[in-house]
């Protein structure tokens, strides 16, 4: 019984969205500031706003990558899409699924294909460019991946 019991707990941990405190990154409203980097990130995704007191809501879009920096546009303050670089540094390896923290940043969208965020880095194989295709990551797992233009994807914008 014991044994089961252990083996419940640490499934549903497994299972459990990453909350973990962090000193690098800083909840500012509807913003996280990364002390590390500089970067500032819109805490929630295209498609959703931050309330107060109610986090994220909203639906997440959904977009191509020309939408998606079109709208960061249209906000302005010097939103746009990040690299994948700066992706990868909200991965944190101390969370199981997803890889992102959820406490700060809101619920994800798996499409079942996971949650496949947009990126601004244009995919390189080798030494060779390949502009028709771009980089996204998915902040179930933290892998990444790579798809055309007309892919629709998640998108949180930095500045």
């Amino acid at each position: 019984m014991k044994r089961l019991l252990f083996f419940l707990l640490g499934t549903l941990s497994l299972m459990a969205e990453c909350s973990f405190k962090t000193s690098t990154l800083i909840a500012k409203e509807g913003e996280v500031v990364d002390k590390k980097s500089g970067l500032i990130w819109r805490r929630c995704s295209l498609g959703q706003e931050w309330q107060k007191g109610k986090g994220c809501v909203g639906e997440i879009e959904l977009i191509k990558r020309k939408e998606a920096e079109n709208q960061a546009r249209l906000l302005g303050n010097g939103w746009r899409v990040p690299s994948i670089d700066e992706l990868l540094t909200l991965v944190d390896e101390r969370c199981k699924s997803p890889v992102i923290n959820s406490t700060l940043f809101g619920k994800l969208h798996d499409t079942g294909e996971g949650a496949n965020y947009l990126s601004a880095s244009i995919y390189l194989e080798g030494d060779e460019v390949l502009p028709t295709l771009f980089y996204t990551i998915n902040f179930l797992d933290g892998s990444v991946d790579a798809h055309t233009k007309g892919y629709l994807g998640a998108v949180r914008l930095v500045r």
